[in-house]
């Protein structure tokens, strides 16, 4: 086996590795964020809800990072699916949720699993109250039977003790089914 020598990202310091065959074994970190985070410290997670009496103006799914040691809640994407055509709006979100129904985010890294530092809500057969808006981040219009989805690459970074949460604009047909998901990771 050969010693391989590089200098450590961090700290700067000389460091020394045994590769395989005169060559180290490493990724070239061209996954993307959620990807690694996942991997190496099981905090990518999924919030699922399903709420089969969506009306105009209901919020529908509520995450808030409660994480103490100053990681950011990070959202990837949300997936929106209804059974009506119907427009969606995701907010930056103050105030304590009440309604609807506790829910919890599942981790990715289902060899590992972590538990997400958060309290979440879903509406199911009520809409989740208690919530003022602070600012719209983004507009969905989702066709009936269809799927649209926030596409946010990573840019949506949440702190500690602030939330966010997906809102029931307007629907064609009052109530009705949506459904979805929010993929988010902690760093």
């Amino acid at each position: 086996m050969a010693k391989i020598q590089y200098t450590h990202d961090i700290t700067s310091s000389e460091q020394f590795v045994q590769g395989s065959s005169g060559r180290l074994n490493v990724s070239s970190r061209g996954d993307s964020r959620s990807y690694y985070n996942s991997r190496d410290d099981q905090l990518a997670f999924s919030l699922v809800w399903s709420d089969a009496s969506t009306a105009t103006s209901d919020f529908i799914v509520y995450w808030k990072n409660t994480d103490t040691t100053g990681k950011h809640l990070v959202i990837d994407s949300a997936g929106i699916n209804s059974q009506y055509r119907a427009d969606f709006q995701l907010h930056a979100v103050t105030g304590t949720a009440a309604g609807g129904s506790v829910a919890t985010p599942a981790c990715l890294n289902r060899a590992a699993p972590k538990v997400a530092q958060a309290t979440c809500r879903s509406a199911v057969s009520s809409a989740i109250t208690g919530l003022s808006s602070v600012v719209i981040i983004d507009h969905a219009t989702v066709p009936a039977g269809g799927h649209e989805e926030f596409r946010l690459d990573d840019r949506l970074r949440i702190g500690q003790d602030q939330a966010l949460a997906i809102q029931c604009v307007l629907t064609d047909t009052s109530p009705g089914l949506t459904h979805g998901v929010i993929f988010g990771f902690y760093e």
